[in-house]
C-alpha cells in the first residue's frame, strides 16, 4: 500500500499530489516515516495492554513480528523506487545519429503531449512535398513556434511559455531530412524536420512526411541525413490531387470499387469480398502481403470519421506509398477527396497521367451515383 492509498480519504491539493508523483525519493521517505510511525503507536499499545499478555516472551515475539513486518515494507517501499520512475520510451537512439551540442535527454521522461504524435493524413496542414524542395518549406528555427504559426503548417508543436516556462528550441538548420523507424508501417521512413524543442528533460522533434501528414518524436528516435545523402536520393516527387466531390463517401467507395485499381488491390492481398463491398463506418481491412524482393502492407478504415487508405510498398529496397483519404461534409452532401502516390524519381510523367485519369474517374462516376 502506497501512501497516498493510506491517505486517500483526505483531501490533497493538487500540488501536493504532485509532488507524490514526480519525486519518488519524498515518496519512499514519507512512506518509510509512516510505517515507522504506525509501528511506534502499535508497539505503544502492545504496552498499553501488557496486563492482557501472558507472558513476557508473547511480547517479544509480538514486538518480533511487528519489526518483520517494518523491514519487508521497508524492503517493499525501495522497490517503489524503481517502479515509481520516469516512464521511458523503449526506443533507444540509433547508432551514429548525430546530436546537437546542447540537448538533454531525448528519451520520454515528464508528463507532456508532445512525444508520439502521428497523422500520415494531415493534408490540409502538410501537403506532399519533395525532399529536395527544402528550400520551399516554412520554418521557424531560432524561437518557439507562435500558435498561428503551427496552425499555417510553419510548425508543429505549439508549447505553451506559460505552462513550460523553462521550454526553448534546439538551434540548428531546418527543415533537415533524417530517417525515423516506423512502428505504425515497420519501415525507415524518410521524414522533413521541422521543429526542435526542448520541453523539461526531453529533446522533441516534429516533422512531416514527403507524403504528406506530421508526426512527433523524440530526438533520438531519429538519424538525420546528411546533405550528400540527400543529394544522392535525387528527386523525389509526389502525385497529388484533391477536389470536392458532389457525393458521399459511401457513393465515392461505390465508384472507387468499380475501378481498376480497386480490384486490382483485392487480387493482391486476397480481398477480392472487401474491395467489392459497400462501405460503412465498420468496415475495415488490414492489408499485408511479402515476397522476395517485394513487401506491402497497409489498411483500410475509418479514421476520426474520415475513410482512409494507406498502404505502403517497398521494392527493391526503395519505399513508396499511396494514400487515399474522403472527408465529408454531411451538411452540403460534399467530399474532399485526396490523393497521394510516390515518390516516383522515375517515368513521374506517366505516374501522373495514370493517377489523374483514376482520379477523374472516381470523381466522375460518384457524382452519377447521387
Amino acid at each position: 500500500m502506497s501512501i497516498i492509498e493510506i491517505i486517500g480519504p483526505y483531501s490533497l491539493s493538487p500540488r501536493v499530489v504532485d509532488l507524490f508523483h514526480s519525486n519518488p525519493s519524498f515518496t519512499f521517505l514519507l512512506h518509510c516515516f509512516t510505517l515507522y510511525m504506525w509501528f511506534l503507536m502499535n508497539e505503544y499499545r502492545s504496552l498499553t495492554d501488557y496486563r492482557l499478555v501472558q507472558s513476557k516472551n508473547h511480547l517479544q515475539t509480538s514486538s518480533m513480528c511487528k519489526a518483520i513486518v517494518l523491514i519487508f515494507s521497508l524492503i517493499l517501499g525501495f522497490g517503489m523506487i524503481v517502479s515509481c520512475e520516469p516512464n521511458r520510451t523503449s526506443e533507444q537512439p540509433e547508432k551514429g545519429n548525430p546530436v546537437e551540442a546542447g540537448t538533454t535527454d531525448s528519451r520520454h521522461q515528464d508528463p507532456h503531449p508532445f512525444g508520439g504524435w502521428y497523422c500520415p493524413d494531415n493534408f490540409g496542414g502538410f501537403p506532399p512535398v519533395d525532399i529536395q524542395d527544402l528550400d520551399q518549406i516554412p520554418v521557424v528555427m531560432d524561437r518557439l513556434p507562435t500558435e498561428e504559426e503551427t496552425r499555417s503548417g510553419t510548425s508543429l508543436m505549439y508549447i505553451d511559455p506559460t505552462e513550460y516556462p523553462d521550454a526553448r528550441p534546439l538551434i540548428m538548420r531546418l527543415p533537415r531530412v533524417a530517417r525515423i523507424h516506423s512502428r505504425h508501417t515497420g519501415i525507415h521512413e524518410l521524414i522533413i524536420v521541422i521543429q526542435v524543442a526542448i520541453v523539461g528533460d526531453d529533446t522533441l522533434v516534429g516533422y512531416r512526411f514527403p507524403s504528406g501528414g506530421n508526426g512527433s518524436a523524440w530526438l533520438g528516435e531519429v538519424t538525420f541525413l546528411s546533405e550528400d545523402e540527400v543529394a544522392k536520393l535525387g528527386s523525389a516527387p509526389m502525385v497529388y490531387r484533391k477536389a470536392e466531390i458532389n457525393a458521399s463517401k459511401e457513393q465515392i467507395w461505390s465508384a472507387f470499387t468499380e475501378t481498376d485499381y480497386a480490384r486490382g488491390l483485392g487480387k493482391k492481398f486476397h480481398e477480392e469480398t472487401f474491395f467489392s463491398s459497400g462501405w460503412t463506418d465498420a468496415s475495415e481491412v488490414h492489408l499485408n502481403v511479402e515476397s522476395d524482393d517485394d513487401r506491402a502492407s497497409g489498411f483500410v478504415a475509418t479514421v476520426y470519421g474520415n475513410l482512409y487508405l494507406q498502404i505502403d510498398y517497398v521494392r527493391q529496397g526503395e519505399h513508396f506509398t499511396e494514400k487515399l483519404l474522403l472527408v465529408e461534409n454531411t451538411q452540403e452532401g460534399k467530399t474532399e477527396m485526396h490523393l497521394v502516390s510516390g515518390p516516383h524519381p522515375r517515368g513521374m510523367e506517366s505516374q501522373t497521367a495514370g493517377w489523374e485519369k483514376f482520379f477523374h474517374e472516381v470523381k466522375q462516376r460518384s457524382e452519377m451515383k447521387k
